[in-house]
């Protein structure tokens, strides 16, 4: 079968993602449910109620769960990520391998599935419409790492707990050996792991946190866990919300000779901020772009990387507020007024308006806002990404599929070939009600981590019309595909092998293949064999083929002389 050769359609029984006969999907439904259902790590705490000394926003806000407008929390500017602790349960326990199989052997005899025929200890071809216990269409589990094992050297009294969740997930390739490495945020720490044999990952450790974590404290602020990462050259920015975080800076050379479960040590940090939601980096420009901090008026901080053990605090954009994420690229589309500027994409809330704000940041002592565009049905805009040539942006919106029941998973595409006067392109409807969280495209692909829906691909069909086809999908949590918080965080499709991660926030590190045409054979110790599933054709952070041309323009107005005066708000 070619690559994504064949699409899934749903049919007959009562698990709609079989492609099976009714009654044999029927059997290996009700067995998977029965099983995953008591598949969790048990844990002998009970998450005390969280309570917030920010005061409630005036501004109306849609709100989820139990919270009103009169809870303090009402006044976070990022309500989705709340929800994650709304809807918190128990780190979840591999659904592939010899135990599980053990546990499990009349269902995955049913599916196809034996671990002593695998390529690895936790690697299964998606066959049938599951990877050992994992729902799938056209994606292969290549391997995996529970929070246990990426916890392994983050343990106390110093550090955190073998449970302790997953968020964000990055990853890098060495130029020279061209070794590839997952960066996974957990929440006292970043791990690394080497997946340049994709079917036997190699956990090398972790960097511990900084700023002021306190596992036991009752307000709300020192518990957000999540963290962010990207990486510029040969380092790994990270940053968090923990207070007086900063942003730490990792030399990734390191990992080339690092023994596993190493408690890696940061190289450098940025404190001219405390706590971020997170960072974005173009490395075109070398500009880090801090989101959500305790600066700038929650806006973006720019930080300059010519010197990245040493970063300069390069000035501000805070016309907008709260600024939830962003994608800065030299600019290469079709408006020529602004082609080789630097220009970013921002996924913002300002005064509680959810929008996608269109900023050109060539001149960092002066940025310019060129647009605010807003849209049907709005609440929460999260995150997007620029399709190739820069003339549209596909976006999400973290809680519409919360706030309006049995709405499918909504896409929105942006029509940006006119900075200043986009247009709605319209939205596409996906095949489950999950809440969508981070998105990235790469040629005709866009991947998608949808929470409990797990990792779906989307292949663009009509980009001007919002017309998708879904090309596969990996479920990482099979009990339901409801709007809820559990599941995929986010993944990285930039790795050259095409080998594409996937971070789950209460299962782990899962390394998959997209396409079953391209199934690696017996990856050796240094470099996979298997050819690529999806050779990026874009760059991890700009997310089009820009110019040289252009790529010089931008850099020839880059300041080094840059300000020391952020502006810093509560």
């Amino acid at each position: 079968m070619g690559l994504f050769g064949t699409y899934f359609r749903a049919e007959g029984g009562v698990h709609r993602r079989f492609k099976t006969e009714p009654v044999r999907a029927c059997i290996l439904s009700s067995l998977l449910l029965a099983s995953v259902s008591i598949s969790y790590v048990s844990s002998d705490t009970t998450e005390p109620a969280i309570q917030s000394d920010r005061t409630a926003s005036s501004t109306t806000r849609t709100l989820i769960g139990n919270v009103t407008p009169d809870d303090d929390r009402s006044g976070l500017p990022h309500m989705g990520c709340k929800g994650l602790l709304d809807d918190k349960i128990p780190p979840q326990k591999k659904l592939v391998g010899a135990d599980y199989y053990a546990e499990n052997v009349v269902l995955m005899d049913a599916g196809g599935y034996s671990p002593a025929e695998a390529k690895g200890e936790t690697s299964a071809v998606c066959k049938n419409g599951f990877a050992a216990g994992y729902p799938c269409n056209n994606v292969n589990l290549l391997s995996m790492l529970d929070l246990n094992e990426l916890n392994a050297s983050l343990l106390e009294p110093d550090g955190g707990k073998a449970t302790d969740e997953a968020s964000d997930i990055w990853g890098w390739t060495d130029e020279k050996s061209k070794r590839e490495f997952a960066i996974i945020g957990l929440q006292f720490g970043t791990a690394f792991v080497e997946i340049t044999n994709p079917y036997i990952p190699v956990y090398l450790g972790a960097l511990l946190t900084s700023g002021d974590p306190d596992r036991d404290s009752l307000d709300f602020d020192d518990r957000t866990w999540w963290r962010d990462i990207k990486t510029y050259k040969n380092y790994a920015l990270v940053v968090s919300e923990y207070s007086n975080h900063g942003m730490q800076i990792f030399d990734l050379t390191t990992l080339l000779t690092a023994n596993p479960k190493t408690r890696f040590k940061e190289t450098a940090r940025y404190n001219e901020f405390g706590n971020a939601h997170n960072v974005f980096v173009n490395e075109d420009t070398g500009y880090a772009y801090v989101l959500g901090s305790n600066t700038c008026n929650e806006g973006m901080h720019f930080v300059n990387l010519d010197d990245p053990t040493n970063p300069e605090n390069a000035g501000c954009y805070s016309e907008d507020e709260y600024i939830h994420d962003a994608q800065c690229v030299v600019y290469a589309g079709p408006d020529q007024n602004f082609v080789g500027k630097e220009v970013c994409f921002t996924s913002n809330e300002k005064g509680g308006t959810p929008s996608i704000t269109i900023v050109d940041v060539t001149n960092k002592q002066d940025p310019k806002k060129l647009s605010t565009s807003t849209y049907e049905n709005a609440v929460y805009t999260h995150q997007g990404w620029l399709a190739k040539d820069h003339e549209y942006f596909i976006f999400g919106d973290e809680m519409d599929e919360r706030k309006k029941p049995n709405t499918k998973t909504q896409t929105y595409v942006l029509d940006v070939r006119n900075l200043s006067t986009p247009v709605m392109a319209g939205v596409h409807s996906g095949r489950t009600d999950a809440i969508d969280h981070n998105l990235y495209v790469v040629g005709d692909l866009v991947y998608q981590a949808n929470y409990q829906a797990g990792l779906n691909v989307l292949q663009i069909e009509d980009i001007s019309k919002a017309k998708f086809i879904e090309s596969g999908y990996f479920d990482l949590y099979p009990p339901s595909d409801e709007n809820k918080y559990n599941g995929a965080w986010s993944n990285y499709p930039f790795f050259p092998s095409g080998v594409v991660i996937l971070s789950g926030t209460e299962e782990g590190l899962f390394m998959l293949e997209v396409g079953t045409s391209a199934v690696p054979s017996d990856g050796p110790s240094t470099v996979p064999s298997h050819a690529p599933s999806g050779v990026p054709s874009l760059s991890p952070t700009t997310g089009g083929s820009s110019s040289k041309k252009s790529k010089k323009k931008a850099l020839k107005g880059k300041k080094k002389n840059v300000a020391k005066n952020t502006k810093k708000t509560k």
